[in-house]
């Protein structure tokens, strides 16, 4: 993945406006009322203060990049602008998601993915990773099963792939599944785990897909047709 002088320095800029941001909540706002507060252990709550506004304030930046300059969908070469862009809005996220770690668990792991631009709908077991999470919608009922990865770019052969990703309503994505670079998972539907979508599948309402690359399986409710293997 090639990077210029240009991309270290917009990258740079923009991450350490958030970190100015956070430091001065922190550092400037906040401090003096922890350090009263909490006496000698302020420091270690300003520490955690400060990676929450980071995180915070590095989602509410990359939605204001996003509606002033969408991110379009299509085959993109190493050398493009959007790839570019791409970088930059990766960067931030990527970093933001390392430092909310600590705040990130199973129950609150919708409302950081949403922070960062996600559609994420109620009732929604979130077990795997997303890439991208601005480009990913998840409707209600919908499970990402342990290890599976959600994300809306793909890079290969010098491109990148950049494409929404639904996965509908009470549809399952299965543990270690993959399901990258503009994937449309109908409603009800479900991947088997270990299985593999090639970027632009789309998958009707209550398939069942399996394999590597992933085709059509069964329909849930009904036995496989003979003759049928896991591919």
């Amino acid at each position: 993945m090639k990077s210029s002088f240009t991309d270290f320095l917009v990258c740079g800029g923009v991450l350490s406006l958030i970190v100015a941001l956070a430091w001065l909540i922190v550092g400037v706002g906040i401090s003096p009322y922890s350090q009263a507060f909490f006496g000698d252990y302020y420091v270690i709550v300003n520490v955690l203060l400060f990676m929450l506004a980071y995180g915070i304030i590095s989602g509410l930046v990359l939605q204001l990049m996003l509606k002033i300059k969408p991110l379009p969908c299509g085959e993109f070469s190493m050398d493009s602008p959007v790839f570019t862009y791409w970088k930059l809005l990766s960067v931030v996220f990527l970093l933001a998601q390392e430092v909310m770690i600590p705040f990130t668990s199973i129950f609150t792991k919708p409302l950081v993915w949403r922070l960062f631009g996600a559609k994420v709908g109620s009732d929604v077991a979130l077990g795997g990773a997303v890439g991208e999470p601005f480009m990913v919608t998840i409707e209600d009922g919908a499970v990402l099963g342990f290890g599976s990865v959600v994300a809306g770019s793909v890079i290969a052969d010098g491109k990148i792939t950049l494409g929404n990703v639904r996965i509908g309503k009470g549809a399952t994505l299965g543990v270690y599944a993959l399901a990258m670079g503009g994937i449309d998972i109908g409603d009800n539907a479900k991947v088997v785990g270990g299985s593999m979508l090639i970027p632009g599948s789309k998958i009707p309402d209550g398939e069942v897909w399996r394999g590597n690359p992933a085709r059509k399986w069964s329909v849930i409710g009904a036995a496989p047709k003979a003759g049928d293997s896991a591919g």
